[in-house]
């Protein structure tokens, strides 16, 4: 089990498959055996390309500190430190909810590291003020589930903290590494969480990579789902009718459309 020493924190990664290198980035709670394995997107991708697949910090089988501020920014250079681990200076990309944020955060922070980029579970952040106070308390519902004693001790009426403890302990996630992390995302924010709206759209509207989304239909995601795609002048978007934000991971329309543009893009 390859291990490597990110600046003090032991950063678990595998590396399955020939040809051209695809960075896969896991969503929150998840890992790289429950986002790519287990679904079969590695199975998929590898007769083509060479899987690059980390546990984030926090995550599988990486170290998981408890301290807030080893999160945020720092598991960019995570990233970053893997590829260089590695000897891969510029690689496609494939990431899924929290992955995606990540990923998109590489396309903004460091573009020469990045061929193209597949976005899955995600969409674009809504700018609304609103909304933008409403995201904030569903994250603090969140956290105050996974800090919570116990399923039991979780109020009922916070069904959105009651389901991310669920799939938590169903993976046997550790969970104040996780509340970390999302106590981190305040604490050492990422590229886009510093920038105002319209600098994020127009540095969205200036990346010249291919860039493809991909989300479920019934997806809760908040924001126009297509709209990240849209603004990307080589941006694609696919919707997959009938699946949400865990039964999208499995589905083999996401595994193929991925497929198929990593292809092109390697191809043209």
């Amino acid at each position: 089990m390859p291990y490597f020493n990110s600046e003090g924190v032991n950063i678990h990664y595998e590396v399955e498959g020939t040809g051209p290198e695809v960075v896969m980035v896991h969503g929150f709670e998840s890992s790289l055996e429950g986002n790519w394995r287990r679904p079969g997107m590695t199975g998929v991708l590898k007769t083509e390309n060479r899987c690059v697949m980390i546990d984030c910090r926090g995550h599988g089988e990486s170290d998981k500190p408890y301290d807030p501020r080893m999160y945020g920014a720092k598991m960019l250079d995570d990233i970053a430190n893997l590829m260089d681990h590695l000897g891969i200076s510029q690689a496609n990309f494939l990431g899924y909810s929290m992955g995606s944020s990540l990923s998109l955060n590489m396309v903004l922070s460091q573009p020469e590291r990045v061929k193209a980029v597949v976005l899955g579970g995600f969409a674009l952040p809504n700018s609304d003020p609103e909304e933008v106070e409403r995201q904030a308390r569903r994250g603090q519902r969140i956290l105050e589930a996974l800090l919570a004693d116990s399923m039991e001790s979780i109020d009922p009426r916070n069904r959105l903290g009651r389901e991310f403890r669920r799939v938590a302990e169903s993976s046997g996630a550790d969970l104040k590494a996780l509340a970390a992390i999302r106590m981190g995302q305040a604490e050492r924010k990422m590229p886009t969480q510093r920038m105002e709206p319209d600098t994020l759209a127009e540095k969205v509207r200036s990346i010249s990579i291919p860039l493809m989304t991909v989300i479920g239909s019934e997806d809760l995601a908040r924001g126009d789902k297509s709209a990240l795609a849209m603004l990307v002048p080589d941006g694609c978007h696919f919707q997959i009718e009938g699946k949400d934000h865990l039964t999208l991971v499995p589905d083999p329309r996401f595994h193929g459309v991925t497929k198929a543009f990593l292809s092109y893009v390697n191809n043209r």
